[in-house]
C-alpha cells in the first residue's frame, strides 16, 4: 500500500477506535466505519459484494463529505458510494428496547345474579251476555257508500267491567269494515266503519272477542238510476233493432244502478224521428217496469229515443219490406 493510504488508513482507524470487525461479512451487524476502511484495505471482497454489503447490514454512522473523499482514496466505487447514500436516507437502525411485561389485570368480580320476578297470569274471560254492539247498528244507505256514524262494540266481563286492550275482529257480509281489527280503549269500545256492499237488501257486520261472537244488521238500498234497460219479449235492445211490419210491438223498460240493482222508473216517455215508419201508440209508465207500445206502419229506418229518470236510450229501428226475407229482433 502506499505510504500517503497507511497514513489515512491509521488515521481513521484512530478516530473510529482500534475495534475489530468482529461478524462484518457474514451476519447482520450494521457496519462501523472502522469495518469499512479494513474491507476497502484488505482487498478480500468485490467492489460490488461490498455494495451488497452494505445494503444489506447498513451503517452506524453517517457519512460526511470527506468520509466519501476518504472512501474514495481507498478504492470505494460509485456503487459503493450510492449504496452508503441509500444507508443515510433510511437511517441508522435502532436497538430495541425491551419493557417488562404489564402486570395482568386483576379478575372481574362475578356478575351479580339475575333478579327472579314472579309473574301472576291473570285471565280475563270476556262475557257473551254484557259484550255487543252499542251504537251504530240499524242504519240504512245505498249500495257501495259508507255509514255516517261508526259502528261501535263494548266489551265487558262478566261483572260488568270494561275490558281495554282486547282485540276486536270484524267481518262484513255485503259490506267491507275498516279497520277489521282494532284493540278496545279505555271504556272498553272498540269502533269501525262500515261501507255497504253492492248488493240491494241487507248487510251484516259480525264481531268476534276471543270465542265471543256478536252481529248487527243494516239495510242496504239502490244507488241512483245510471242507466236505462229496453227489451223486446226476452230480448235486451241495443243500437239497432228490426221489427216485423203490420204488427204491434211492446217493449219494456227499467231502470238500474250503477252496481245493475233494479231502480224505480221515473219520468218515462219515448219519441221517433220519422213517425211514418213507426209510431208511439202508448207509454205505460210504472215505478219498476214500463211499457212502451210502437206500431210500425212502412219499411224505412227511423230511430227511437227513450227518456226516464233524466236518462236517453237510443235505438236504430228498421222495418224492413213485408216480402223481404231476415232475422227480426223484435216481432
Amino acid at each position: 500500500m502506499p505510504q500517503a493510504l497507511t497514513v489515512l488508513v491509521a488515521t481513521l482507524l484512530a478516530l473510529q477506535g482500534q475495534s475489530g470487525v468482529g461478524g462484518v461479512g457474514g451476519g447482520t451487524t450494521s457496519l462501523r466505519k472502522s469495518d469499512l476502511v479494513r474491507l476497502l484495505s484488505g482487498a478480500t471482497m468485490t467492489p460490488v459484494e461490498l455494495a451488497q454489503l452494505v445494503r444489506r447490514n447498513c451503517l452506524t454512522f453517517h457519512p460526511t463529505d470527506r468520509d466519501r473523499n476518504d472512501f474514495r482514496l481507498l478504492g470505494a466505487d460509485p456503487s459503493l458510494l450510492v449504496a452508503m447514500d441509500e444507508c443515510a436516507r433510511r437511517g441508522a437502525p435502532r436497538r430495541a428496547t425491551s419493557r417488562p411485561p404489564s402486570p395482568p389485570p386483576p379478575p372481574a368480580p362475578p356478575p351479580a345474579p339475575a333478579p327472579v320476578f314472579q309473574v301472576q297470569r291473570i285471565i280475563v274471560h270476556v262475557s257473551a251476555e254484557r259484550s255487543s254492539f252499542v251504537s251504530g247498528g240499524g242504519q240504512r244507505g245505498s249500495v257501495g257508500t259508507q255509514l255516517p256514524r261508526a259502528l261501535v262494540f263494548e266489551a265487558r266481563d262478566s261483572a260488568g267491567t270494561p275490558l281495554s286492550g282486547e282485540a276486536v275482529t270484524f267481518t262484513g257480509i255485503n259490506a267491507s269494515i275498516h279497520p277489521v281489527v282494532i284493540a278496545t280503549d279505555a271504556a272498553g269500545q272498540a269502533r269501525v266503519g262500515v261501507t255497504l256492499g253492492e248488493r240491494v237488501g241487507s248487510a251484516t257486520v259480525i264481531a268476534a272477542i276471543g270465542i265471543v261472537e256478536k252481529q248487527v244488521a243494516f239495510n242496504v238500498a239502490a244507488g241512483p238510476a245510471a242507466q236505462l234497460i229496453v227489451m223486446c219479449r226476452t230480448a235486451s235492445l241495443t243500437g239497432h233493432v228490426v221489427i216485423r211490419p203490420d204488427s204491434v210491438v211492446a217493449l219494456r223498460v227499467s231502470a238500474q244502478d250503477g252496481f245493475a240493482n233494479p231502480t224505480p222508473l221515473l219520468g218515462l216517455r219515448a219519441g221517433v224521428a220519422d213517425a211514418r215508419i213507426v209510431r208511439v201508440l202508448a207509454v205505460a209508465p210504472d215505478s219498476a217496469v214500463g211499457t212502451l207500445t210502437l206500431k210500425p206502419d212502412q219499411p224505412g229506418t227511423t230511430s227511437l229515443a227513450v227518456i226516464a229518470n233524466g236518462m236517453r236510450q237510443y235505438l236504430t229501428v228498421t222495418v224492413p219490406p213485408r216480402a223481404a226475407p231476415g232475422k227480426v229482433d223484435c216481432p
